[in-house]
């Protein structure tokens, strides 16, 4: 695909490719009840409203709702920037407006680089590490955004799931665009991480007929099929459908692991005039076989001054007759939005989601030296898990004019409740001999009853959560001030068992108000300076190994920034530096795989610098640089140490270029990932090293050729298959990283 700004850049909206289709409930019940219904009631005046006949505004341009609700966004686009997203504000505003970082990856990079994983699409921005699973993680999105877990959201609405378990994996082909906000960002969305919001924006229904298909091979035997269907159901295009899917069947980095998918995401659009818009959204997704990514002892990989010998990272230390983990995932999605005058906009999201998972496998627990000799701890696991949440979000949105200044109003109200059921069962751990030629796994034939019936560990929670919010921007001559405010309150009822025979009944009820505030000046030149400080709170679902459930996490931020896009171009810049606190913050625990303790408090603090630019008509570049310098401030153990998983310093530079003359259609690019080193355990004695890491991608447009729309490419990550460290928890637990992985793509488009 042809880069949108080659030669004079103009204003592309998402969705709009040339020569290619367009791409584009329990206690505390009566009070969310009684919200719920007056924003409803509220949305159901406006279209009633909107629809009465005679009552149209003529000055109201045609809708493009899609985008308003759910975090669409309807900023044009230049090549690799973007100038509006709606994570800012859970409508569209300009990226220079917000007074935080955001950055967004639009489907012509996802294009270019095909990322396996939304984690993969992440990898070239500042401030982000979302490949610390490395080789073991690419069925997980678990992202830290400046030190701190982000949260994964799904047009506009948060994926919520189970801990210590599968979390939802989107598609990345099924995604029109992925959005990043940076640090916390509860005065607008409520309970959640401090460390910032992944939205991922779903592809929606267009009018324009389109269709596309994928055929893709490469390493590890990967197979998959894709394809993208759209159009206009009827001839005045009040209807208009999307459907969207993968096939994927590929073999793992590590020997025996296997990853089987199919995955689908219809949509269809109702628009029966230019301001009312209703789209409905699916997503199916069934992985009968995942490759569970197993942690190793960093003793075992010659790290923490190991006196053994690396052992073979490419081998697969479980016993593959007892392997059998899955995952089942399904949503619908409702997104209404309705322009109730030259004002005002309703929007109304809904969504119900389903996650059933299940873990089986033989985990590495550790190790035992015996006569100068290493030796690994098997235990055989089996752990099932599901979630069912509901989730409504209602606000309405205007511009109201007042004096010499224009006011960007949003109010509303959002609700989640659900049933989070998650089981564990163990048995003693087995020794085995990772040295042997031969037998170097377990192999017992495992007895889970005993832990079964006598000690597991069970927890049921149901949980609610409402939040009522308002925001408003003021905007006088090139300042602009935001103003945010949240009320949020959660109720969590726990059952847990944590390996005793008895129950453990919890209640939690939590309330809290949150705020953001940020002053900017948007110059004519495009140079926008900003300050912003914002809270957080999130009462954490689930409990550590003991059986006590998580205290809420309360985060604060004070960020400084200045960002640089000239109107229209394809040029975007952004520098900030900030300091964010957290308290009671999630951590891996170093004991007892699989589960998590909460630290006092992190200090994270450093600098970041985001440049995606046009060099020239043909050449692209993204460039990215990052210090964090991050701290446990109040810890009883660990007071004055780093955090792991936490590079210092991580910077990356992608190059892309398309040729002129006889080479017209082909396109090269070519990146690099520095990834510094991180600390390997709590208490910093070891740590891992900085590894730099290439990648390539090459496309060809055979146009000329087939007279057809079909292009050729090759994606390659790790071009030196280089043989690294991911990160470490602590020092039973590392990741090895993703080696050398090549795909090649045939697309077909008419």
């Amino acid at each position: 695909m042809k880069p949108r700004h080659r030669g004079q850049p103009a204003a592309v909206k998402a969705g709009d490719h040339p020569k290619q289709f367009p791409r584009s409930l329990g206690k505390g019940l009566p009070l969310s009840a009684v919200l719920s219904a007056g924003v409803l009631c509220l949305g159901a005046h406006a279209t009633i409203e909107a629809s009465a006949p005679g009552q149209q505004d003529k000055n109201v341009e045609t809708l493009v709702v899609i985008g308003q609700s759910g975090g669409h966004g309807n900023g044009p686009e230049y090549g690799y920037v973007t100038e509006e997203a709606s994570v800012g504000n859970k409508d569209g505003m300009s990226v220079l407006e917000t007074p935080q970082s955001v950055s967004v990856v639009n489907r012509e990079l996802m294009e270019v680089q095909q990322p396996a994983t939304t984690s993969q699409a992440l990898r070239y921005f500042s401030g982000i590490n979302s490949e610390s699973y490395g080789g073991f993680g690419t069925h997980l999105d678990l992202t830290r955004i400046r030190g701190i877990a982000a949260d994964y959201y799904l047009d506009g609405l948060r994926l919520i799931s189970n801990v210590s378990t599968w979390s939802p994996q989107l598609e990345p082909y099924t995604l029109e665009r992925i959005e990043v906000l940076r640090g916390p960002a509860s005065a607008l969305y409520g309970q959640g991480s401090g460390g910032g919001i992944i939205n991922q924006v779903s592809r929606r229904p267009e009018a324009q007929s389109g269709h596309e298909m994928i055929l893709r091979g490469g390493s590890f035997q990967h197979r998959q099929i894709g394809f993208d269907s759209t159009g206009a159901l009827n001839e005045d295009s009040t209807w208009l459908y999307r459907f969207t899917g993968t096939g994927l069947d590929e073999h793992g980095q590590i020997e025996d692991t296997r990853h089987k998918r199919i995955y689908l995401a219809p949509a269809l659009t109702w628009q029966p005039n230019e301001r009312v818009s209703w789209t409905l959204l699916g997503t199916y997704s069934n992985e009968p076989e995942l490759p569970d990514y197993n942690s190793l002892p960093a003793i075992s990989l010659g790290l923490d001054g190991s006196r053994y010998p690396q052992i073979n990272p490419d081998r697969n230390y479980t016993d593959m007759d007892y392997q059998g983990s899955s995952r089942k995932q399904h949503s619908v999605s409702s997104l209404l939005a309705v322009v109730v005058n030259s004002v005002w906009t309703f929007n109304s999201n809904l969504r119900y989601m389903n996650v059933d998972s299940k873990i089986q496998r033989t985990a590495v627990y550790g190790f035992e030296e015996q006569n100068d000799h290493l030796y690994l701890k098997g235990v055989y696991e089996l752990a099932p898990a599901s979630s069912q949440t509901w989730q409504f979000d209602n606000h309405v949105s205007g511009k109201v004019e007042l004096g010499s200044t224009t006011h960007a109003l949003i109010l509303g109200a959002d609700y989640a409740a659900g049933t989070l059921k998650s089981n564990s069962y163990r048995t003693e751990s087995v020794l085995f001999d990772p040295y042997d030629p031969v037998n170097y796994r377990p192999d017992i034939v495992p007895d889970l009853s005993d832990s079964m019936q006598n000690w597991p560990y069970n927890m049921r929670q149901e949980f609610e959560r409402l939040g009522i919010y308002a925001q408003n921007q003021i905007a006088w001559q090139s300042w602009r001030l935001t103003l945010s405010g949240r009320f949020d309150h959660a109720s969590n009822d726990y059952r847990i068992r944590s390996y005793a025979p008895a129950w453990n009944i919890v209640e939690q009820n939590e309330q809290k108000w949150t705020w953001r505030a940020g002053l900017g000046y948007v110059s004519a030149t495009g140079l926008a300076p900003y300050l912003s400080y914002s809270t957080l709170f999130d009462p954490q679902f689930g409990a550590d190994y003991s059986g006590r459930p998580f205290v809420p996490v309360e985060s604060a931020q004070a960020e400084a920034g200045l960002k640089y896009h000239p109107e229209g171009s394809a040029t975007m810049l952004t520098a900030a530096v900030f300091q964010l606190n957290q308290e009671n913050v999630k951590s891996g625990d170093t004991q007892h795989l699989g589960f998590w303790i909460q630290t006092g408090e992190i200090r994270s603090r450093g600098a970041e610098f985001q440049a995606m630019t046009a060099l020239s008509d043909n050449l692209n570049l993204i460039a990215g640089y990052t210090f964090l310098d991050t701290t446990v401030t109040e810890d009883a153990l660990y007071q004055g140490k780093h955090p792991t998983q936490t590079p210092e310093h991580s910077a990356t530079l992608w190059l892309d270029h398309w040729f002129t003359g006889s080479l017209e259609d082909l396109r090269v690019g070519a990146g690099m990932r520095y990834l510094g080193s991180t600390w390997g355990n709590p208490s910093n004695t070891f740590k891992v090293p900085a590894v730099d890491l290439y990648d390539l991608a090459v496309s060809y447009d055979l146009f000329g050729l087939t007279d057809h729309e079909v292009t050729l490419s090759l994606n390659v990550s790790n071009l030196s298959d280089k043989q690294y460290t991911a990160s470490c928890k602590s020092d039973l637990y590392c990741f090895i990283g993703q080696g050398r992985y090549a795909t090649a793509t045939l697309t077909f488009r008419w």
